[in-house]
């Protein structure tokens, strides 16, 4: 049984946050915003190709060297992600993800701030992204917010940091189907490293098709997507993931355990419109 105070509500390749406080980008935001059980929904999600492009992939890393906020400028750390469309939809995943509720960034692009939600890495505004623990977070709930399928998907996102407490204990009722467990480090420029594997409700639905829904959810049509697709996170071939006595997941890979591990649950709807030929849940 999981944790339902370990949840946070949110959006597949967007975010449902339970503080009432949003990552969207001021002036650009281009989703709709609802209320829904104490929480916004933010229907937006992050492009899988853009954000697996070789380019994309070097600018976050760069950024993770550096302070989010320049000291000086009291500005977003200057980023060529800040340039195009997609590099600030990005940039409001990245704020959203690692700064807390409350937490404004502005930036150099008149009209265009970020505000944080989930807090993942709140000493990323001030530091470099440097310890591994925070950038294993980051990874999670960037890859979480992948959606190459252009689908609106409320999506529930379970895992032990803090920042991923949910005010709502409906939302374990209204997201029952397991979907998928997200892992990895991005930042880590000598072993860049990120998985991904099917929970029960996907697994069972779509079996070996599981990995082609997958590949469309976080790598779209990228030839260069980083991500490794390991199957059920208990499977033929071994177990990838489980849930600790709290409930909270924890991944396996080789002899590297991650505690920062980030899994989702769905509700009807949404499975049907992330996986729809993969039949029934069953």
């Amino acid at each position: 049984m999981f944790n339902v105070r370990s949840s946070l509500a949110v959006v597949a390749g967007s975010l449902l946050f339970a503080s009432g406080c949003v990552a969207a980008p001021q002036g650009e935001a281009e989703g709709e915003l609802a209320v829904a059980e104490d929480a916004l929904i933010w229907a937006n999600g992050d492009e899988p190709s853009f954000f697996w492009s070789s380019s994309t992939q070097v600018a976050l890393r760069r950024l993770a060297s550096s302070p989010l906020v320049n000291a000086n400028t009291g500005l977003l750390t200057t980023t060529p992600l800040l340039n195009s469309v997609q590099g600030r939809e990005l940039l409001h995943y990245v704020v959203g993800c690692a700064l807390g509720p409350g937490t404004k960034v502005s930036t150099s692009v008149p009209a265009v701030s970020f505000e944080g939600a989930i807090g993942l890495a709140p000493t990323w505004k001030a530091g470099k992204l440097g310890d591994m623990s925070s950038q294993r977070w980051v990874t999670a709930c960037l890859l979480q917010t992948l959606n190459g399928i252009g689908a609106k998907v409320p999506i529930r996102m379970v895992g032990s940091h803090l920042g991923l407490t949910d005010a709502s204990a409906k939302d374990a009722v209204d997201y029952p189907i397991p979907d998928a467990t997200m892992f990895g480090n991005l930042f880590d420029a000598a072993k860049v490293e990120v998985f991904a594997c099917a929970d029960s409700g996907a697994a069972a639905a779509c079996g070996e098709n599981w990995s082609a829904f997958a590949r469309l959810r976080v790598c779209d049509s990228s030839p260069v997507c980083g991500i490794t697709l390991l199957g059920p996170c208990q499977g033929d071939d071994g177990i990838h993931c489980w849930r600790d006595d709290l409930g909270k997941p924890v991944c396996r890979t080789g002899s590297t355990v991650y505690e920062e591990a980030i899994s989702t649950y769905l509700d009807a709807t949404g499975f049907a419109r992330l996986y729809p030929s993969c039949g029934s849940r069953r």
